[in-house]
């Protein structure tokens, strides 16, 4: 009957044991999930920050890596986002981190003036650009790069190629803030622009007509 009975508790303790682990992998991905959220500007760091010290309440910080990173990231500061994204830099997909990058450089592209300073922007969004990547928002900043190239040698005029990029950046900014969601916003990545959008598409066609006959041989074949 004693052997029935501790048998009964070891099993009752390792059920709990079992159950309070679910709870806390839960929980973590409650809070992974709020964390990219406020990367991407879907909720305001005052919500999160309110839901982040009522999982402090009940969670241990000291078992809890994660949680106690993001605990010490201080949210008043202008900058929080730079220790947020070294946090989550392991936790979040491709997807999530061009997002990112993008509305982060377009942001800084869109209200400067020194060129130079706009061209090393637009380096840091170029620079996330891949070939087999299924991405066609990133295919716009292609097309910039490719009206830069046409700079260079003499066929196309610096400050309108400036302008036209200050422009898209702009509407790529106003799209990210109107999707309230992280499936919108990788849809956004995904498909790009709608074709409704007339002021858009004014700015591609004219990029297709010049540069097509420039792309590189091993897009065609690719």
């Amino acid at each position: 009957m004693v052997v029935l009975w501790l048998e009964t508790g070891r099993k009752m303790r390792h059920g709990k044991i079992g159950e309070d682990k679910i709870k806390g992998i839960e929980i973590m991905e409650e809070v992974k999930e709020k964390a990219i959220e406020l990367l991407l500007d879907i909720i305001s760091k005052e919500d999160f920050e309110m839901m982040l010290y009522e999982k402090v309440k009940s969670e241990d910080l000291i078992k809890n890596s994660l949680l106690f990173e993001l605990v010490n990231i201080n949210y008043r500061l202008e900058g929080f986002k730079k220790p947020l994204l070294e946090i989550l830099r392991k936790e979040i997909s491709e997807e999530v981190f061009i997002i990112y990058n993008i509305k982060l450089y377009s942001e800084k592209i869109k209200d400067e003036n020194n060129t130079k300073t706009i061209l090393h922007y637009f380096s840091k969004i170029y620079n996330l650009f891949d070939f087999d990547q299924e991405y066609s928002l990133m295919w716009d900043f292609y097309n910039i790069n490719e009206e830069l190239d046409l700079v260079e040698f003499g066929y196309e005029n610096e400050s309108e190629v400036i302008m036209n990029l200050k422009k898209i950046c702009s509407l790529v900014c106003k799209e990210f803030d109107r999707l309230s969601t992280l499936s919108g916003k990788v849809t956004f990545l995904i498909n790009g622009f709608e074709k409704e959008d007339i002021e858009i598409l004014s700015i591609k066609n004219k990029f297709m007509t010049k540069t097509i006959p420039h792309k590189k041989w091993y897009e065609f074949w690719k």
